[in-house]
Protein backbone atom coordinates (compact mmCIF):
# COMPACT_ATOMS: atom_id res chain seq x y z
CA UNK A 1 0.00 0.00 0.00
CA UNK A 2 1.17 3.35 -0.95
CA UNK A 3 0.85 6.01 1.18
CA UNK A 4 1.56 10.20 0.94
CA UNK A 5 5.06 11.25 0.81
CA UNK A 6 6.70 14.82 2.19
CA UNK A 7 9.10 16.47 0.15
CA UNK A 8 10.38 20.09 -1.41
CA UNK A 9 11.29 21.27 -4.71
CA UNK A 10 13.99 23.29 -5.55
CA UNK A 11 14.05 24.89 -8.97
CA UNK A 12 12.56 24.38 -12.72
CA UNK A 13 13.80 22.05 -15.52
CA UNK A 14 14.65 17.99 -15.65
CA UNK A 15 13.26 16.63 -12.54
CA UNK A 16 15.79 15.03 -9.73
CA UNK A 17 14.30 12.91 -7.03
CA UNK A 18 16.73 12.77 -3.87
CA UNK A 19 15.95 9.89 -1.33
CA UNK A 20 18.17 10.49 2.14
CA UNK A 21 19.32 7.20 4.30
CA UNK A 22 17.90 5.28 7.18
CA UNK A 23 17.31 7.74 10.38
CA UNK A 24 17.65 10.81 7.77
CA UNK A 25 15.64 13.24 5.65
CA UNK A 26 15.46 15.18 3.09
CA UNK A 27 17.19 18.51 5.25
CA UNK A 28 20.07 15.81 4.90
CA UNK A 29 20.37 17.13 1.06
CA UNK A 30 19.29 20.74 1.00
CA UNK A 31 22.58 22.27 0.40
CA UNK A 32 22.58 20.24 -2.61
CA UNK A 33 19.78 20.34 -3.95
CA UNK A 34 19.52 24.14 -4.31
CA UNK A 35 23.47 24.12 -6.23
CA UNK A 36 21.38 21.20 -8.64
CA UNK A 37 18.83 23.86 -9.12
CA UNK A 38 20.31 26.25 -10.79
CA UNK A 39 20.10 23.39 -13.58
CA UNK A 40 17.21 20.87 -12.70
CA UNK A 41 13.92 20.72 -10.82
CA UNK A 42 15.57 18.81 -7.66
CA UNK A 43 12.80 16.66 -5.57
CA UNK A 44 13.99 16.09 -1.96
CA UNK A 45 11.87 13.46 0.01
CA UNK A 46 11.29 12.08 2.90
CA UNK A 47 10.91 8.35 3.22
CA UNK A 48 8.14 6.60 4.75
CA UNK A 49 8.36 6.82 8.80
CA UNK A 50 10.80 9.70 8.02
CA UNK A 51 10.29 13.51 8.34
CA UNK A 52 7.03 14.47 7.79
CA UNK A 53 6.30 11.84 5.32
CA UNK A 54 2.91 9.39 7.04
CA UNK A 55 4.10 6.44 8.92
CA UNK A 56 3.12 2.64 7.28
CA UNK A 57 3.86 -0.94 9.47
CA UNK A 58 5.67 -2.10 6.10
CA UNK A 59 8.82 -1.17 4.83
CA UNK A 60 9.78 -2.78 1.91
CA UNK A 61 11.84 -1.87 -0.94
CA UNK A 62 9.54 -2.44 -3.41
CA UNK A 63 6.45 -1.06 -1.33
CA UNK A 64 9.00 2.53 -0.88
CA UNK A 65 9.71 2.50 -4.90
CA UNK A 66 5.86 2.30 -5.29
CA UNK A 67 5.32 5.30 -3.17
CA UNK A 68 8.05 7.08 -5.37
CA UNK A 69 6.03 5.75 -8.54
CA UNK A 70 2.85 7.62 -6.84
CA UNK A 71 5.09 11.02 -5.83
CA UNK A 72 6.07 11.12 -9.85
CA UNK A 73 2.51 10.79 -10.28
CA UNK A 74 1.14 12.99 -7.94
CA UNK A 75 4.14 15.69 -9.61
CA UNK A 76 2.92 15.42 -12.72
CA UNK A 77 5.90 13.78 -14.14
CA UNK A 78 6.21 11.45 -16.86
CA UNK A 79 9.37 10.11 -15.50
CA UNK A 80 12.87 11.16 -13.11
CA UNK A 81 16.49 10.98 -12.13
CA UNK A 82 16.57 9.03 -9.05
CA UNK A 83 19.67 9.62 -6.36
CA UNK A 84 19.58 7.35 -3.51
CA UNK A 85 22.29 7.04 -0.21
CA UNK A 86 21.95 4.23 1.45
CA UNK A 87 18.54 2.96 2.46
CA UNK A 88 17.35 5.57 -0.08
CA UNK A 89 19.60 3.81 -2.70
CA UNK A 90 18.62 0.51 -2.67
CA UNK A 91 15.00 1.89 -3.04
CA UNK A 92 16.24 3.95 -5.97
CA UNK A 93 17.87 0.53 -7.20
CA UNK A 94 14.57 -1.32 -6.72
CA UNK A 95 12.45 1.22 -8.35
CA UNK A 96 15.41 0.98 -11.55
CA UNK A 97 14.56 -2.50 -11.52
CA UNK A 98 11.01 -2.59 -11.21
CA UNK A 99 9.32 0.85 -12.70
CA UNK A 100 12.07 1.47 -15.84
CA UNK A 101 9.53 3.55 -17.82
CA UNK A 102 9.53 5.79 -15.19
CA UNK A 103 13.56 6.49 -15.04
CA UNK A 104 15.47 8.54 -16.85
CA UNK A 105 18.90 8.15 -14.92
CA UNK A 106 20.01 6.54 -11.69
CA UNK A 107 22.67 7.23 -8.83
CA UNK A 108 23.16 5.50 -6.10
CA UNK A 109 25.47 6.43 -3.09
CA UNK A 110 27.42 4.25 -1.19
CA UNK A 111 25.47 0.91 -0.94
CA UNK A 112 25.19 -2.36 -3.27
CA UNK A 113 22.34 -4.70 -3.97
CA UNK A 114 23.36 -6.81 -0.71
CA UNK A 115 22.38 -8.29 2.11
CA UNK A 116 24.37 -6.24 5.07
CA UNK A 117 22.44 -7.92 7.58
CA UNK A 118 20.28 -6.05 10.40
CA UNK A 119 22.81 -3.92 12.67
CA UNK A 120 20.85 -0.59 14.26
CA UNK A 121 18.50 -2.39 16.88
CA UNK A 122 21.22 -0.51 19.62
CA UNK A 123 20.50 2.62 17.97
CA UNK A 124 16.91 2.80 18.18
CA UNK A 125 16.49 1.31 21.54
CA UNK A 126 18.73 3.81 22.92
CA UNK A 127 16.61 6.25 21.72
CA UNK A 128 13.09 4.43 22.44
CA UNK A 129 14.56 4.48 26.07
CA UNK A 130 14.93 8.40 26.01
CA UNK A 131 12.29 9.82 28.80
CA UNK A 132 10.02 12.90 27.33
CA UNK A 133 8.56 13.40 30.99
CA UNK A 134 12.24 13.95 31.91
CA UNK A 135 13.93 15.24 29.16
CA UNK A 136 13.82 19.21 28.91
CA UNK A 137 15.90 20.14 26.12
CA UNK A 138 18.14 18.59 23.16
CA UNK A 139 21.35 18.95 25.38
CA UNK A 140 19.84 17.28 28.05
CA UNK A 141 18.37 14.13 25.62
CA UNK A 142 22.15 14.08 23.66
CA UNK A 143 23.96 13.38 27.37
CA UNK A 144 21.36 11.05 27.61
CA UNK A 145 21.99 9.57 24.15
CA UNK A 146 25.99 9.36 25.04
CA UNK A 147 25.41 6.79 27.38
CA UNK A 148 24.90 4.06 24.20
CA UNK A 149 25.82 6.14 21.27
CA UNK A 150 29.45 7.75 21.66
CA UNK A 151 29.99 8.85 18.19
CA UNK A 152 29.31 12.64 17.83
CA UNK A 153 28.21 12.91 14.34
CA UNK A 154 26.32 9.80 14.53
CA UNK A 155 24.12 10.74 17.78
CA UNK A 156 24.08 14.09 16.27
CA UNK A 157 22.37 13.05 12.84
CA UNK A 158 19.74 11.02 15.03
CA UNK A 159 18.59 14.11 17.06
CA UNK A 160 17.74 15.54 13.94
CA UNK A 161 14.70 13.76 14.19
CA UNK A 162 13.95 14.99 17.49
CA UNK A 163 10.78 17.41 17.67
CA UNK A 164 9.41 19.80 20.06
CA UNK A 165 5.48 20.64 20.85
CA UNK A 166 4.98 22.94 23.10
CA UNK A 167 6.72 21.73 26.16
CA UNK A 168 7.36 18.41 25.43
CA UNK A 169 9.70 16.81 22.97
CA UNK A 170 9.19 13.79 20.49
CA UNK A 171 10.53 11.96 17.66
CA UNK A 172 9.38 12.28 14.40
CA UNK A 173 10.41 9.35 13.08
CA UNK A 174 8.47 6.53 13.39
CA UNK A 175 11.36 4.35 15.25
CA UNK A 176 8.74 0.81 16.41
CA UNK A 177 8.33 0.70 12.72
CA UNK A 178 12.00 0.75 11.66
CA UNK A 179 12.81 -1.22 13.92
CA UNK A 180 10.44 -3.97 12.83
CA UNK A 181 11.60 -4.14 9.75
CA UNK A 182 15.35 -3.85 10.22
CA UNK A 183 15.85 -7.50 8.53
CA UNK A 184 14.19 -5.66 5.79
CA UNK A 185 16.30 -2.84 5.07
CA UNK A 186 19.41 -4.72 5.74
CA UNK A 187 18.67 -6.99 3.00
CA UNK A 188 17.95 -6.89 -0.93
CA UNK A 189 14.98 -7.84 -2.04
CA UNK A 190 14.10 -11.09 -3.53
CA UNK A 191 13.11 -10.16 -7.25
CA UNK A 192 12.65 -11.91 -10.27
CA UNK A 193 15.60 -14.16 -11.31
CA UNK A 194 17.83 -12.34 -14.91
CA UNK A 195 15.91 -8.92 -13.90
CA UNK A 196 18.21 -5.73 -14.34
CA UNK A 197 18.66 -2.36 -15.65
CA UNK A 198 20.98 -2.18 -18.33
CA UNK A 199 21.61 1.85 -18.65
CA UNK A 200 24.45 3.19 -17.12
CA UNK A 201 24.20 3.62 -13.27
CA UNK A 202 26.44 5.88 -11.20
CA UNK A 203 27.88 4.14 -7.92
CA UNK A 204 29.82 6.49 -5.49
CA UNK A 205 31.32 4.66 -2.69
CA UNK A 206 33.15 6.73 0.32
CA UNK A 207 36.90 5.77 0.08
CA UNK A 208 37.19 5.05 3.48
CA UNK A 209 33.89 3.11 4.21
CA UNK A 210 33.96 -0.55 3.44
CA UNK A 211 29.77 -0.32 2.02
CA UNK A 212 31.08 -1.29 -1.19
CA UNK A 213 33.42 -3.57 -1.77
CA UNK A 214 35.35 -5.27 -4.19
CA UNK A 215 33.04 -8.32 -3.60
CA UNK A 216 30.30 -6.61 -4.31
CA UNK A 217 31.01 -5.26 -7.74
CA UNK A 218 29.79 -8.64 -9.01
CA UNK A 219 26.84 -8.03 -7.54
CA UNK A 220 26.02 -4.57 -8.55
CA UNK A 221 27.12 -5.50 -12.50
CA UNK A 222 24.64 -8.93 -12.04
CA UNK A 223 21.81 -5.89 -11.63
CA UNK A 224 23.47 -2.92 -13.36
CA UNK A 225 25.54 -4.70 -15.83
CA UNK A 226 26.54 -1.00 -17.21
CA UNK A 227 27.23 -0.01 -13.63
CA UNK A 228 30.19 2.71 -13.26
CA UNK A 229 31.82 2.41 -9.41
CA UNK A 230 33.99 5.56 -8.41
CA UNK A 231 35.30 6.36 -5.19
CA UNK A 232 35.40 9.49 -3.61
CA UNK A 233 38.17 10.25 -1.35
CA UNK A 234 38.01 11.52 2.08
CA UNK A 235 34.63 10.07 2.59
CA UNK A 236 33.18 7.57 4.93
CA UNK A 237 29.67 6.68 4.41
CA UNK A 238 28.15 9.85 4.58
CA UNK A 239 29.90 10.49 1.68
CA UNK A 240 28.04 13.32 0.58
CA UNK A 241 28.58 15.41 3.99
CA UNK A 242 31.92 14.38 3.89
CA UNK A 243 32.86 15.71 0.26
CA UNK A 244 29.90 17.70 -0.63
CA UNK A 245 31.93 19.64 -3.60
CA UNK A 246 33.23 15.90 -4.73
CA UNK A 247 29.97 14.28 -4.61
CA UNK A 248 28.06 17.52 -6.27
CA UNK A 249 30.83 17.32 -9.26
CA UNK A 250 30.77 13.53 -9.95
CA UNK A 251 26.68 13.67 -9.81
CA UNK A 252 27.09 16.90 -12.55
CA UNK A 253 29.44 15.60 -14.75
CA UNK A 254 27.32 12.14 -14.93
CA UNK A 255 24.00 14.21 -15.77
CA UNK A 256 25.81 15.94 -18.36
CA UNK A 257 27.09 13.19 -20.69
CA UNK A 258 23.54 10.81 -20.31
Amino acid sequence: MTIKLNYQIYGEGEPIIIMHGLFGSNRNWTSIARQLADNYKVITVDLRNHGESDHAPVMTFTEMADDIVKLIDECGLQKATLIGHSMGGKVAMVFGLLHQACLDRLIVLDIAPFDYGSRFEHLIDAMLGLDFDTINSRQHADEYLAQAIPETFLRQSLLQNLARDGDKFYWRIQLQAIRNNLSILGAFPALETGLSYNETVLFLRGGDSNTIQPEHHAIIKGFFPAAEINTVEGAGHWLHIDQPATVLEKICSFLDRQ
